[in-house]
């Protein structure tokens, strides 16, 4: 049984983009048995998605109104029908090991619901930047080595919130992404959820590949 659904929203769609989507899909395919993917578009949009796939488990939603990148993923998380979700940015890809770490720290942490993944930054030539999310695995950062607690976070912004796992019933009850928020969104979620006493954890291998600096990137 599929347990994860992967959000992947797109809000508009070129050549340049037609590859990135080819590409993010791919990384959700490699784990094609465990997982389905929700895109998340708008009509226009969505009407010209074309996904080759004989393995991948995937819907296309319409967002009809807002089209924005929280609107888009609360779209998808009230569509989710999985314990699990994760968020996928469509310049982003997941490594090959992310499920079978995300598995193990699953197994061995029954009590968490939030998996952060350990992300490599990498700029448009696919040059290496830097790390995000490896903080909490600094000796002294929070109270629980490899745990985000809301006093770290009220220090310690830079965070980032897709490629992780989220438990949905536990997004769903304490509220999903601030669609009034536009560039802070990642950083007010994980503040509520920790304020709410939702115990998130981040996976210490690097299980998410984000391209940062792109024009239109959020992040």
């Amino acid at each position: 049984m599929k347990n994860i659904t992967v959000i992947l929203p797109i809000h508009t769609m070129d050549e340049e983009y037609e590859i990135m989507l080819r590409n993010a899909v791919d990384s959700v395919e490699q784990f094609y048995n465990d997982v389905k993917l929700i895109i998340v578009a708008p009509k226009s949009v969505a009407s010209a998605i074309k996904i080759e796939t004989d393995k991948l488990e995937y819907r296309i939603i319409e967002n009809e109104f807002d089209t924005d990148f929280c609107s888009q993923v609360n779209l998808g998380i009230e569509n989710c029908d999985t314990e699990w979700f994760s968020i996928l940015e469509v310049d982003d890809e997941y490594n090959k090991n992310w499920l079978r770490s995300m598995n193990t720290y699953m197994t061995e942490n029954p009590e968490v619901d939030v998996f952060l993944s350990l992300v490599k930054d990498i700029n448009v030539e696919g040059e290496f930047l830097s790390f995000t999310n490896e903080a909490t695995w600094a000796y002294g950062f929070t109270e629980k080595q490899g745990f985000l607690d809301n006093e770290a976070l009220l220090e310690y912004q830079n965070f980032q919130i897709n490629g992780g796992l989220y438990r949905t019933s536990v997004i769903k009850e304490n509220g999903s992404l601030k669609e009034n928020i536009k560039l802070t969104f990642g950083y007010e979620f994980l503040l509520r959820l920790t304020h709410n006493g939702v115990k998130v954890m981040t996976m210490p291998k690097i299980g998410y590949q984000h391209l940062n600096f792109r024009e239109d990137s959020l992040f």
